[in-house]
């Protein structure tokens, strides 16, 4: 362990030594703060008192933020707090003897105190100007924060330095040079990119005959599984959200551009079904007994994808519309690197039903995304591509989702109430999960055998030219 972690260990011996559970996680704070506007994903007063912390994480996750800047602001606000509860101490106490003035004071000794008591009034409101000033941009820039990594995840700036954790399956030999999806779906009739172009642009693509009766067999199977077999209740949330659920799981402001905005009504199209499954609880305090609370949804998901035009564009790897079914959980603190795990074992269990070859990754820190702490991926074997390709990611956020959304639990009655963790994970991407099936299911001929959990709900058992 590097000496920032063994630091952060110490500091939090000392700070959450009223916790039941041994500290195992590099972003495990839960101090309490005086001010409920601080809806951003670390506790402000532990990043002031150790912002080595929270450097070390941004310096592994290759990020740069004004942390000199945000501290110097939460010093200035504290400051202005701490004056501001002063004068009003001060105004009390002039309140006070104005009103202990017996009712045949002159009117030269109640001016003697009303003077000064507004003078007090006039610099309270001139501070708490000042206050919400300073707030406001402390707030925009720890808004900017990315949540701080968890200790098992490894260096690396980039999917070159992720950490291969194991294989399932081996890839079907082939007598035939196997072809890509995009070319499957084409010759078969099943996926038009040409009408999704003239319909909506382009990376929007047209599923028509068994490639939508196949696309909507693997969502209903795969909810059935994460149902029936997990122990999942299953959502079906509004395709919009409000601007602030998108700033409880993090969306928002760091990938706004990536994002299709309503304007009129400032309403989102969900960039996954995670954002309304983490915001059903916003602003609440769930009660003891209420955890673990384990979600499921398949959506629509939308995503712009404006950074991405450098990268592969073809097929139904990157899009802009797409079905993914969604999982998502509400943990304690505790228990919720065993729940990671679970959710890991839980997604692979649907590859391993399909019998598709895959790969799990550890990704490396530059990897890991803006809310999370630890992020695993399962990568699907691709034959036609000759390469693995994302279907899942399942991610640990800890409390930073909580923080931003203000979503506690109480773990006994009368307990003080504490942040959850949230955790997330794909159960799988559908148009993904539907790539890899054809191309890991061609048959010389250029036909499709279609896996046999999904037999009976397609009605066949071959999808063949014509």
């Amino acid at each position: 362990m590097n000496n920032g972690l063994v630091k952060l260990r110490i500091v939090h011996d000392v700070y959450f030594s009223r916790k039941r559970c041994t500290l195992d996680c590099a972003c495990y704070q839960h101090m309490q703060t005086s001010c409920q506007k601080e809806r951003v994903m670390l506790n402000l007063e532990f990043l002031r008192q150790h912002p080595d912390v929270i450097s070390e994480s941004l310096m592994r996750r290759g990020v740069t933020v004004p942390l000199a800047e945000i501290i110097t602001f939460a010093e200035q606000r504290r400051g202005l707090i701490t004056r501001c509860e002063a004068l009003r101490v001060t105004a009390r106490r002039y309140e006070e003897a104005r009103r202990a003035l017996s009712p045949e004071a002159s009117e030269e000794a109640k001016e003697e105190l009303a003077e000064p008591h507004q003078a007090v009034q006039r610099e309270i409101k001139e501070l708490e100007i000042e206050i919400a000033q300073v707030e406001s941009t402390l707030h925009s820039q720890m808004m900017q924060v990315p949540n701080v990594l968890h200790g098992s995840v490894p260096l690396g700036k980039d999917d070159q330095t992720n950490v291969e954790v194991r294989r399932w399956g081996q890839p079907a030999t082939m007598t035939a040079t196997p072809v890509p999806h995009w070319e499957l779906g084409a010759r078969l009739k099943i996926i038009d990119f040409e009408r999704g172009a003239k319909l909506a642009g382009s990376r929007f693509v047209v599923m028509r005959g068994l490639g939508a009766r196949l696309e909507r067999a693997l969502i209903n199977w795969m909810l059935d599984i994460h149902i029936s077999k997990h122990g999942y209740v299953e959502v079906a949330p509004p395709l919009l959200v409000k601007r602030l659920a998108m700033v409880g799981t993090g969306q928002l402001p760091k990938f706004e551009a990536d994002a299709y905005l309503c304007e009129e009504d400032d309403l989102f199209l969900n960039p996954t079904a995670e954002v309304p499954l983490v915001n059903l609880h916003r602003d609440e305090i769930l009660e003891p007994g209420t955890l673990p609370l384990r979600y499921t949804a398949c959506t629509a998901s939308f995503r712009r994808e404006a950074g991405s035009a450098r990268r592969e564009t073809r097929g139904l790897t990157r899009v802009h519309q797409f079905y993914k079914v969604e999982l998502v959980q509400f943990v304690a603190p505790e228990h919720s690197y065993v729940a990671l795990e679970q959710m890991l074992r839980e997604a692979e269990v649907v590859l391993q039903r399909l019998e598709l070859p895959y790969r799990v990754v550890l990704l490396c820190a530059g990897e890991v995304g803006f809310s999370a702490a630890k992020t695993y991926d399962l990568e699907v074997w691709m034959p036609g591509q000759q390469r693995f390709v994302e279907v899942a990611s399942i991610s640990n956020c800890e409390a930073f989702q909580a923080r931003r959304a203000n979503i506690k639990y109480r773990p006994a009655p009368g307990a003080h109430a504490d942040f959850v963790h949230t955790l997330n994970a794909s159960g799988l991407a559908v148009g993904r999960t539907l790539a890899a099936v054809l191309e890991n299911y061609q048959q010389p001929d250029g036909s499709i055998t279609v896996p046999h959990v999904l037999q009976s709900a397609l009605g066949v058992s071959r999808i063949a030219p014509g």
